[in-house]
C-alpha cells in the first residue's frame, strides 16, 4: 500500500468514526434551525459563503472545496446553554377556546372548567454537550470531493409544573425532542482560475419524541388523567448546489441553494383518557417538511492580513405545515393536514478575521435572525419564536505541522411581546473545531 493509499485509508476511516460517533446524538437548540458549522465559520458571524475555503465548505458552499489542497478532516463540538421564558408558561384551555393550527401546547380544560387557564412555570434551562459536525476532503480524477455530517436543525423541551385546583393539583408534563442530521456527500469542479462550482446531496435522518401528561389529583371536583407518547423517525433527501467566484485576488463572491426536503416520519402513537375512559394506539406517518435555504455571500482580503465577510440567507418556511395521518385515526389521535402558518425568515450575517502572526488568528461576527413564527403560534411547546441578535469571538492557533484548533464564544438573546405577554431567549455557547490537513 503506497502512503497516499495510507492516508486515504486514515481519512475514511476517520470519517466514519466521527459519523459513528454522532449518530446516536439528538440535536438540541433553542430554535429549529442552528448558526451553521464549524467555529471558525460561525466566529466570523457565518458569513461564510463568499469564503468557504475549509472543510466546512460542505455546508457553506460546496464549490468552495476546490480551494483545498491535498486532503484533510474537520471535527467541531458545540456546547450551548439556553434560558427560554414564556410569561404566559404552557395554556390550559377550555377546549372550544383552543385553535388548532397555532395551539401547540397539549393541555385544555375538561368538565367543569374550573381549572387554571395556564401554567405557572415560565423558563426553562437546558445545557448541552453536541459533536455538531464533522467531514473528511480528498482530491480525485480532478474533482474535489468531501463526506462528513452536520446538525441542521434540532429542537428540545422539558418542562414539568404543578398548579393548585380544588383541595388538590393539576400536574402537567411535556417533553419533545427534534433532531436532523444531514450526512453528506460533496463534489466540486474548479472551472476556470476564477470559477469554482459544487454539489452535494444531504441523506437527512430524522427523529422525533413526544411525550404530554396531565395528572389532576385530589381537587374534590374531578379528577382525572391525560396522556400521549409517540416516537417517530424516518429518512430524506436534499440537494445542494454552490458556486464561488473569484473577480480578483482580494474579493470572492459566492452562492448557495439547499433544495429542502420532506422527511417521511414513520412511528406509533398511544393516548389516554381516563374520564371517558379512553385508549387509543396507533401507527402514523408524519411529512416533516425540511425548508429550502439560499443565500449569497462575499468576502475580501486585505493586504493587512484582514479578511472581511458578509451574507444575506433566507429559509422558505413559509412551506412548513402539519401533514399527520393515523392507522386508525380517533378521537384523541385524529389525523391533521393544514399551513402551520410560518413565515420566511432571512438571517443577515458580517464577520472578520485577523492573523496577525504566522499561526494565530483572531475573529469576531454578528448575524441577525428574524424567526419565522407568527405571534399566535410562540410558545414554549412551540418554539419561543424570538428575533435574536448574535454576537461572536473566536481564535484560533496551528500546532504541530498542519493541525489548527478553533474556539468560539457564542451570545445570542431575543425579546418579543405578544398579546402584552413577554417571551425571551438566551443563548451562551461555546465550541470548538479540530482539523487536520495531511
Amino acid at each position: 500500500m503506497t502512503q497516499a493509499d495510507r492516508r486515504s485509508t486514515y481519512l475514511l476511516t476517520a470519517i466514519a468514526i466521527l459519523i459513528a460517533l454522532a449518530l446516536p446524538r439528538n440535536a438540541h437548540a433553542g430554535a429549529y434551525e442552528w448558526g451553521g458549522l464549524g467555529t471558525r465559520a460561525q466566529a466570523m458571524g457565518g458569513a461564510f459563503i463568499g469564503l468557504a475555503d475549509d472543510w466546512t465548505a460542505i455546508y457553506w458552499n460546496p464549490a468552495g472545496l476546490t480551494q483545498l489542497k491535498g486532503s484533510g478532516f474537520g471535527f467541531d463540538f458545540s456546547s450551548p446553554h439556553i434560558q427560554m421564558n414564556d410569561g404566559n408558561s404552557l395554556a390550559n384551555p377550555p377546549a372550544a377556546a383552543v385553535d388548532i393550527r397555532f395551539q401547540r401546547d397539549p393541555f385544555v380544560q375538561y368538565p367543569p372548567e374550573l381549572e387554571p387557564t395556564r401554567f405557572s412555570k415560565e423558563k426553562v434551562r437546558y445545557d448541552f454537550y453536541i459533536p455538531a459536525g464533522a467531514a473528511g476532503y480528498w482530491e480525485a480524477a480532478g474533482l474535489n470531493m468531501a463526506l462528513g455530517y452536520y446538525v441542521p436543525s434540532g429542537y428540545f423541551i422539558d418542562w414539568d409544573d404543578q398548579v393548585p385546583y380544588g383541595a388538590g393539583t393539576v400536574t402537567g408534563e411535556l417533553f419533545q425532542e427534534l433532531s436532523v442530521i444531514a450526512l453528506n456527500f460533496s463534489i466540486a469542479k474548479q472551472i476556470n482560475s476564477a470559477l469554482s462550482i459544487g454539489a452535494g446531496l444531504d441523506v437527512l435522518l430524522g427523529d422525533v419524541e413526544y411525550e404530554a401528561s396531565k395528572v389532576a389529583a385530589g381537587s374534590g371536583i374531578s379528577d382525572y388523567s391525560f396522556a400521549v407518547d409517540s416516537d417517530s423517525d424516518g429518512t430524506g433527501y436534499e440537494g445542494v448546489f454552490g458556486a464561488l467566484y473569484h473577480i480578483d485576488e482580494k474579493l470572492s463572491v459566492g452562492a448557495v441553494y439547499r433544495t429542502g426536503a420532506t422527511i417521511d416520519l414513520d412511528g406509533r402513537a398511544t393516548s389516554s383518557l381516563s374520564l371517558i375512559p379512553l385508549a387509543e394506539t396507533s401507527g402514523f406517518v408524519q411529512k416533516f417538511h425540511h425548508p429550502a435555504t439560499y443565500g449569497l455571500g462575499a468576502a475580501y482580503r486585505h493586504e493587512t492580513n484582514l479578511v472581511f465577510t458578509a451574507d444575506v440567507q433566507r429559509t422558505d418556511w413559509s412551506s412548513f405545515d402539519i401533514d399527520v395521518d393515523y392507522d386508525t385515526p380517533g378521537t384523541l389521535l385524529f389525523d391533521q393536514d393544514f399551513s402551520a402558518g410560518w413565515n420566511d425568515s432571512n438571517r443577515y450575517r458580517v464577520g472578520a478575521e485577523w492573523r496577525p502572526a504566522l499561526r494565530w488568528a483572531l475573529r469576531a461576527g454578528y448575524f441577525f435572525d428574524e424567526s419565522p413564527l407568527p405571534s399566535k403560534a410562540v410558545s414554549l411547546s412551540n418554539i419561543v419564536g424570538v428575533d435574536r441578535h448574535n454576537m461572536m469571538l473566536g481564535a484560533g492557533y496551528e500546532f504541530c505541522d498542519a493541525w489548527v484548533l478553533d474556539l468560539i464564544l457564542h451570545h445570542a438573546w431575543g425579546d418579543r411581546e405578544v398579546a402584552d405577554v413577554d417571551y425571551r431567549q438566551r443563548v451562551t455557547s461555546f465550541g470548538l473545531s479540530l482539523s487536520h490537513q495531511f
